[in-house]
């Protein structure tokens, strides 16, 4: 895969992804007159994007940009 492609697909899935997920639902939270575990819904949906989000930098990193780093094996030997 070339380094243009995983760039990309690291961007995505780290930015583009989170930012869709939570503000593509502000527009339509005024419908949502509903609690999940005692907060109104917009706030549980905003909430539940922190772990998301670092979930979503954690997948990006692993699948796309690591490598782009040597690995640490033999870094004491030098």
């Amino acid at each position: 895969m070339s380094t243009k492609k995983r760039k990309r697909g690291s961007f995505i899935v780290a930015v583009i992804l989170p930012f869709v997920a939570i503000f593509a639902v502000v527009p339509f939270s005024s419908q949502f007159d509903f609690t999940v575990l005692g907060l109104p819904f917009l706030y549980f949906w905003m909430f539940l994007w922190f772990p998301l989000t670092a979930l979503c930098l954690s997948v990006a990193w692993y699948v796309f940009d690591r490598h782009d780093y040597p690995t640490e094996e033999g870094a004491d030997e030098q």
